[in-house]
């Protein structure tokens, strides 16, 4: 009987990537899975930025021939195609992938054998005790400290994904994806997510198109299920018009049953598609493979002598991960036809709030991809004590709204990964507990997450509406109609939070509300012409509160105070005009949004300090480059001067760690080397 650290159970994409990033960190790993059939058709697939990312930790890119794709167009309802950057994107074939990842296993000095496992039980001692049957030898026993079961979906199907290739079509170098319209008047109707990709291998005038639904399809009915996915995409994006099919279907079932729970069973964790990690929206599933095998293998390293500690820290870390994710496309999955109308009559908006929701409900990187590009570079120390306070504070905002909306969950989390380097208003508020030389209690973060929670409740409601489109005979304004829902369910339980855990705080809470309620109107809603209020002091006062509320609780002197009130103020006037500089660059910044959206919903400080005579819009920036290089030479310098200002300021704070993470959340603010093309 032989014995390893490590028995990972499936040599799939989860399997292999578990397998590798093992063996990378030094730890005994045995790989078993069969090999591929040999006559299954070919087809691409499309690894997002995530897992690009997740690979290249486990050093496998360089055995992976990928080729960028340029792009992703989403196709939804009567409005214009809605163009997304490809956030580092990239297609590959199945079987390059394949291939490249059991090369990476084998480099990376893992044994690998082709079979598969009959039997795992548990030994006296907490052991697993494995029956492996190679392809081409007697069984043999293997003892194993810790398994990873990654042989995919076995009995927990919960839907089906189709994918062929077709000829003939001019699809270049983006991908185009489709939420399809409800074909029926059933409220209970399961969605169909439809995409088509470039080939991976350059083969002009060749694309793989795939469907995902949930619910049953028989094997044999999968190619019509295929058929009428084209037939709707086809219809819809002229670049596959004329296109054939060239290949045979190939369709495996969905199980998108995670929850954190789920990840561990009987000591043996689960990654990929035996985890229940496939978006049941969209049938997105590769990402999640790549990232839960990376997630399980460090979890191992760590506790290689505890498993049941592995485990626990493996639950922990999917949740933190995938909070709220799950629970958002399964929300949208049920509600189906309200999801579609919401997302067809916004696709037009390029509204914040919209912007964030779509990549909520249909992207595998969710809000991790979308918040500033840029980090903080903290202090270890700093690091350390911040790092813990946001994940409370993550904690008690996911816990206010997971119920009732779940994928406002996915909004007010910025995903495991570095969070305490990511700019958000807990920090400054956190900063400011210390700023009068005590320790922050961690306590507060309930004020933490109240002020995040209310912070989106009042971004959600900037930016130009979004066009009412006739829904069988009568004018619905779905997305204004939501974006109420939302915002007020936001801003009244963050209300809830201080009124409940800092009930000391709850008039100035509920002052700084009404503040933020009324720049709004005067601002936002009010006539044309007749906007006094610059764009700059919502923002002011958006990040004017965490600062000085967080200086009052700590115990901060009235002077301090009154330096970390301007210091927030300041970050605010910084803010928007690094969001000006972003927009004029053609670039995305923290809001998502564009330089059309920002004029038009007023939430852009341009017309305010160019003082031109004629309205400003986008239109004639694009025209006029003598005045665009204006208002460029003038956001960046008020940036810098607003930048400046709150430099000063923090130099009134008396603990040294507490100013230095001011300063350097400032600094980060109005750096301009992040956000992606907006085309």
């Amino acid at each position: 009987m032989s014995a390893v650290d490590v028995l990972v159970v499936g040599a799939g994409v989860a399997g292999a990537v578990t397998a590798t990033a093992l063996r990378r960190r030094g730890v005994g790993t045995l790989l078993v899975g069969p090999n591929r059939a040999a006559d299954e058709p070919e087809y691409d697939v499309l690894l997002s930025g995530p897992a690009i990312a997740g690979l290249s930790s486990i050093g496998a890119l360089d055995l992976i021939a990928l080729e960028e794709i340029g792009g992703v167009v989403l196709q939804c309802g009567e409005g214009r195609p809605r163009p997304f950057p490809a956030m580092g994107s990239a297609v590959c074939t199945a079987e390059r992938l394949r291939l490249g990842l059991i090369d990476a296993v084998v480099e990376a000095g893992a044994t690998h054998v082709r079979g598969r496992v009959l039997r795992i039980d548990r030994t006296d001692d907490g052991r697993h005790r494995a029956v492996v049957q190679p392809d081409d030898g007697a069984p043999r026993d293997v003892t194993a400290r810790h398994v990873v079961i990654a042989h995919g979906v076995t009995g927990d199907a919960t839907g089906v994904a189709a994918v062929r290739r077709y000829s003939g079509v001019s699809l270049r170098s983006k991908a185009v994806t489709m939420l399809a319209a409800p074909s029926t008047i059933d409220p209970r109707e399961h969605p169909t997510y439809i995409w088509a990709l470039p080939s991976a291998a350059g083969d002009a005038g060749t694309c793989t198109v795939g469907a995902a639904r949930l619910g049953e399809i028989r094997p044999e009915d999968a190619g019509e299920f295929l058929d009428r996915a084209w037939r709707e995409l086809s219809g819809a994006d002229s670049t596959l018009w004329g296109g054939t099919p060239c290949g045979s279907t190939v369709s495996g079932p969905l199980n998108s049953g995670f929850t954190p729970d789920n990840a561990v069973v009987d000591g043996r964790l689960r990654v990929g598609d035996a985890a229940g990690l496939v978006n049941p929206f969209t049938g997105e599933g590769l990402g999640y493979a790549v990232e839960s095998g990376v997630a399980a293998a460090r979890c191992i390293t760590a506790n290689l002598h505890d498993p049941e500690r592995a485990g626990k820290d493996y639950r922990r870390r999917l949740a933190a991960s995938y909070v709220g994710y799950f629970e958002t496309a399964r929300h949208a999955a049920r509600r189906y036809h309200l999801t579609w109308r919401v997302l067809a009559s916004t696709a037009d908006s390029d509204r914040p709030f919209f912007a964030k929701a779509r990549r909520a409900v249909l992207f595998p990187d969710g809000l991790a991809g979308l918040t500033a590009a840029e980090r903080m570079l903290l202090p270890d120390a700093e690091a350390a004590s911040l790092k813990p306070f946001l994940v409370a504070c993550d904690e008690v905002a996911v816990s206010a709204v997971r119920r009732d909306w779940p994928f406002l969950a996915r909004l007010v989390v910025t995903a495991e990964t570095a969070s305490h380097q990511r700019l958000r208003p807990a920090v400054p508020f956190f900063a400011a507990l210390g700023a009068g030389g005590r320790p922050p209690d961690v306590a507060r973060a309930t004020v933490g997450a109240a002020i995040e929670l209310a912070t989106l409740g009042a971004l959600a409601f900037l930016g130009p509406s979004a066009a009412v489109r006739r829904d069988g005979g009568r004018a619905v304004d779905w997305g204004t109609t939501s974006v109420i829902l939302a915002g007020d369910f936001l801003l009244a339980q963050a209300a809830r939070l201080v009124a409940t855990y800092a009930p000391e705080i709850s008039w100035s809470f509920a002052d700084w509300l009404s503040e933020l309620t009324a720049l709004r109107l005067e601002r936002v809603t009010g006539p044309p012409g007749a906007v006094d209020v610059p764009a700059t002091a919502l923002f002011a006062a958006l990040l004017e509160f965490p600062a000085r509320i967080g200086g009052q609780l700590g115990g901060a002197a009235p002077p301090v105070v009154d330096a970390l009130r301007d210091y927030g103020r300041q970050c605010g006037h910084a803010f928007l005009h690094t969001e000006d500089v972003l927009a004029l660059s053609g670039r995305t910044g923290r809001l998502d949004s564009t330089l059309a959206a920002m004029l038009e919903g007023r939430i852009s400080a341009i017309r305010d300090h160019l003082a031109a005579d004629q309205e400003i819009t986008a239109d004639l920036l694009n025209r006029d480059t003598g005045l665009r290089l204006r208002a460029m030479k003038s956001a960046t310098a008020e940036s810098e001067a607003a930048e400046q200002r709150a430099l000063t300021a923090a130099e009134a704070v008396p603990d040294p760690r507490a100013a230095r993470m001011l300063r350097e959340f400032v600094t980060t603010l109005t750096r301009t080397d992040g956000g992606e093309e907006t085309g």
